[in-house]
């Protein structure tokens, strides 16, 4: 399984790209601003985005990627999400005030995107790779993706998310995990802020991943902000886990 970080920065700069993944050439995971790292060729390729949560950063770049491919689709972008993400994508972005609703353009019978709930533990099969949604803690509604090949590689996409006792339950339940990526968002010294925004510092992400039953064998940590991220990584690197820990890159490209 190939991962493309084309993004995983939690803020705007030079350099940094919100979050989007790519997985093996068709698939993305969020539509954040690394999506325009991606040449025209490129966006072609993509048949199916599996969004997260309704947060700029993880879906602003989906619309422009629809507009920018309207005439060359011959058949709908399929986008993945939950019921109530959809409601705001349909609400305060495809609402032909901020964005034309391409779900019925050029027609209803023949859109160029359409949009599917997920709904958590139902799996999702596109080619090679199983995609199952599970709910994660966030402000808004966020669902994670466990995401499996047909080698039987795995990781776990959390998305945004604070830790507690349901964030662990899920990811217990996924069993033992090639890959964890996760988040990073503040240094400790905003915890408050972390709780309440419902993110992860590096004391939340060790008390995360020392709790839980089955260690992966890595965690991907993105979603640093841009001001912080060297108070951060001086934090993280203080971090006594079991397991390896890697700080994504925009740029990279993974194999799992």
């Amino acid at each position: 399984m190939k991962v493309e970080i084309l993004g995983c920065s939690g803020g705007m700069g030079a350099g940094q790209y919100t979050t989007c993944y790519r997985l093996n050439e068709h698939i993305l995971l969020d539509a954040g601003t690394g999506l325009g790292t991606l040449n025209h060729e490129e966006q072609l390729k993509i048949k199916h985005i599996f969004l997260t949560h309704s947060h700029m950063d993880h879906i602003c770049f989906l619309p422009l990627l629809i507009d920018n491919l309207f005439e060359q689709l011959k058949e709908p972008i399929q986008v993945y999400a939950l019921p109530e993400v959809l409601a705001t994508l349909r609400e305060h972005i495809f609402n032909w005030k901020i964005w034309p609703d391409f779900s019925t353009l050029p027609n209803e019978i023949t859109p160029v995107v359409k949009f599917n709930a997920v709904t958590p533990y139902q799996p999702v099969v596109i080619n090679e790779l199983t995609l199952t949604a599970f709910p994660v803690e966030h402000i808004v509604p966020t669902c994670g993706y466990h995401v499996v090949d047909t080698q039987q590689k795995t990781f776990a996409f959390t998305s945004d998310t604070t830790y507690g006792e349901r964030l662990l339950k899920e990811i217990n339940q996924l069993g033992t995990l090639d890959v964890l990526m996760t988040e990073c968002a503040f240094p400790d010294r905003l915890l408050s802020l972390a709780k309440v925004s419902k993110h992860l510092t590096p004391s939340l992400l060790n008390a995360f991943i020392n709790a839980l039953g089955h260690q992966p064998k890595q965690v991907w940590l993105s979603h640093l902000k841009p001001s912080q991220t060297e108070e951060i990584k001086a934090e993280l690197a203080q971090l006594d886990l079991q397991t390896k820990i890697h700080l994504l890159e925009s740029g990279e490209l993974l194999a799992i």
